[in-house]
């Protein structure tokens, strides 16, 4: 793994698909600020890249999860992927809102997954872990077994990682922040100033300030 999370930094960081602005802070959706962004997003516009990212994280399931029965996919960001993943797998796919849906048919869930299915979980990345503990939630009370989270990045907040621990769960990632400021750092596009600071943020992203 050490050597696919160290070239998938470099290409994500080629593809300039993150962002560091330590001076001009970027605000995630849940009121954080935060020097870096994850725009994991762009892969999807480039092919190589996407099928780079399809065939890793396919690669990483069916090495680690060879009894697995579905794949669902975190609603929405991670739809994309996880169609991709299932398609080059050929195997079901799901996705699954972090909350029921409040019109239609009030889904949680979307598409059939049926009691005692063996799940991956495919996210596109892992910042402050909310989410992907409410997929999880949402998969048990299904009936379903969940073996394991794969994403492509993974901020490694020591607060997510407690959250998943103490939920049983294994996240995987093709890549994380301690690759990506590495190599940002040796491509020169972070300086060391900017480097430390990063780093910090990282330690605790709810209390940080520019």
């Amino acid at each position: 793994m050490k050597i696919l999370q160290e070239l998938t930094a470099v290409r994500l960081l080629q593809l300039k698909a993150i962002k560091f602005q330590p001076k001009n802070p970027f605000v995630w959706a849940n009121g954080w600020t935060a020097p870096m962004y994850c725009d994991d997003r762009k892969v999807l516009s480039y092919p190589k890249m996407r099928d780079f990212i399809r065939l890793e994280l396919a690669r990483v399931i069916s090495e680690m999860y060879p009894d697995a029965d579905i794949i669902a996919g975190v609603a929405t960001n991670a739809i994309a992927h996880g169609v991709l993943v299932a398609a080059q797998l050929s195997m079901p796919f799901v996705y699954v809102h972090p909350q029921p849906k409040d019109h239609g048919l009030e889904n949680q869930i979307e598409g059939d997954l049926r009691p005692r299915q063996s799940v991956v979980i495919v996210e596109n990345q892992v910042n402050t872990g909310e989410n992907i503990v409410k997929v999880i939630e949402a998969i048990r009370n299904n009936g379903c077994k969940v073996l394991g989270v794969v994403t492509i990045f993974d901020y490694q907040f020591a607060a997510t990682s407690k959250k998943l621990e103490k939920m049983d769960v294994t996240l995987t990632s093709l890549t994380n922040i301690e690759a990506v400021l590495r190599h940002a750092s040796a491509m020169e596009l972070i300086n060391e100033e900017q480097k430390a600071i990063i780093q910090q943020w990282q330690k605790n992203p709810a209390l940080w300030e520019k």
